[in-house]
């Protein structure tokens, strides 16, 4: 009951961002995502959509939001914006990907998982997020070869992070 009090929150806007730049409501959710504060955060990035309705940051943080709260469907309608305005949002891809799959479409998910890597070869997250739902699928040589394009991708630290939590699974 309570997330379909902040969806509706979400939805019914706000007249105190309305004169804004997107840019600035983006930080602003940005902020108060950092903060915790879900509720200020779905309203700046709705109004930063107000403003630009073709906003990908806007559009992805949101749909990182609705995916959380158990709103799969409207999540993929943001990802969807996030991914026209930016074809090389290859993290919008593959969360919109996660949300096809909460909505049990695995088929389309994996279209979309593809299509990170595709967009964005070089981020570490969407190999790790494909992955992820490779080992759920028991694709195990599959999503280990994805963990070791992450690990060859990311940053030392994260790599060696990567490396620790892929020798663990495969060590089962």
């Amino acid at each position: 009951m309570m997330y379909r009090l902040i969806v509706f929150l979400f939805f019914s806007g706000s007249s105190a961002f309305a004169a804004e730049p997107a840019d600035s409501l983006n930080a602003q959710g940005l902020v108060a995502l950092r903060q915790m504060d879900v509720v200020g955060a779905m309203t700046a990035f709705t109004a930063a959509l107000e403003a630009d309705p073709r906003n990908s940051e806007a559009a992805y943080q949101r749909g990182r939001i609705l995916l959380k709260i158990g709103e799969p469907q409207k999540a993929v309608a943001d990802f969807t914006i996030a991914v026209t305005a930016d074809p090389s949002n290859g993290r919008a891809f593959a969360r919109r990907g996660e949300a096809k799959i909460v909505l049990k479409d695995w088929t389309n998910a994996f279209v979309d998982f593809d299509a990170a890597i595709a967009a964005s070869p070089k981020d570490y997250e969407v190999y790790l997020i494909r992955a992820t739902y490779k080992f759920k699928r028991g694709e195990i040589a599959g999503a280990a070869a994805d963990m070791d394009r992450a690990i060859a991708v990311a940053d030392p630290a994260t790599a060696q992070q990567l490396r620790v939590t892929l020798d663990k699974i495969l060590s089962k």
